[in-house]
């Protein structure tokens, strides 16, 4: 079984967020408990911090991982040089920036394979026209953009903002059709608004990422069966990508995700191609690996 884990961030100095705020605190013990997840190690040293993301692609046979973030776009080139046979990185500055578009053409020269954009703080909504420079730049290198919609962060978190409804880049995607706009967590809340949006949009994909915890907070009972169902109906197994959300050590890559994601499929009746689609083929395809 082939993997590529499409979502993983490379974080130094990793630490849970403190809070005094005690349902707050509640909130993130219990979602830490439920998980078994060890609280992060602070890891100052970049290299040490490498070498820990390749011995996890060798102990869990991962044949890539793709990092969506790092401190800043040089470490990102600076990452993949290291292990260019394991490593994917994106570029991941703010759009919001006067030369976007420019440094996102750079960090692409310069080895980096698609861009990552925190939709939910941005202030000015991504259909504005000023960001047609960025648009034009991924749309000549043909390369994925991955767009966090929906809430941000755990319980306490950011829950408006203008940004925060995928439907924003409905016309974008429709007049940049190269791009392959990726996005993650299945919507993070919104769910029938992605759904539309994949609908409407052929170049939209969705990615499976993290414990999706979000679907604690619907106004109506949600599952991993449900989305992998309904997205599967609505776009096919083609546009679903696999990804953990992984980032701090010890915890490493998040088998356990992986372990939900695969049962979700199995019971809701996906093949085996269209599973391996999932953890392997559709983001390969993407990424012309």
């Amino acid at each position: 079984m082939k993997i590529i884990d499409s979502h993983v961030h490379f974080i130094l100095n990793a630490q849970i967020r403190n809070t005094q705020d005690p349902w707050i605190k509640a909130e993130q013990e219990k979602w830490r408990i439920a998980w078994g997840f060890q609280e992060p190690e602070e890891i100052t040293d970049f290299h040490k911090l490498a070498k820990l993301w390749i011995e996890e692609t060798k102990k869990h046979n991962l044949e890539k991982v793709v990092f969506v973030t790092a401190s800043g776009n040089e470490q990102m080139i600076e990452l993949v040089k290291l292990c260019p046979e394991k490593f994917v990185g994106y570029a991941h500055h703010n759009i919001e920036n006067q030369n976007a578009a420019e440094l996102l053409e750079k960090a692409l020269e310069q080895g980096l394979r698609g861009y990552k954009i925190l939709g939910t703080l941005v202030k000015t909504p991504l259909n504005d026209p000023k960001f047609y420079p960025v648009w034009e730049v991924a749309n000549k290198y043909e390369i994925p953009v991955l767009i966090h919609f929906g809430i941000v962060g755990a319980a306490g978190g950011i829950a408006f903002g203008v940004n925060i409804n995928p439907l924003v880049i409905h016309d974008v995607a429709k007049n940049f059709k190269r791009i392959k706009f990726i996005i993650p967590h299945f919507g993070c809340g919104y769910l029938f608004e992605t759904l539309n949006l994949c609908w409407a949009c052929p170049n939209v994909y969705v990615d499976t990422s993290g414990s999706n915890q979000w679907m604690r907070w619907m106004p109506y009972d949600v599952n991993l069966e449900t989305l992998f169902r309904k997205f599967k109906e609505t776009i096919g197994s083609q546009r679903i990508i696999f990804g953990t959300d992984s980032s701090w050590f010890p915890r490493g890559f998040v088998k356990a995700y992986l372990d939900e994601q695969l049962k979700a499929m199995v019971y809701v009746g996906y093949r085996q191609q269209e599973i391996d689609d999932v953890l392997y083929g559709n983001i390969s395809k993407i990424l012309n690996l």
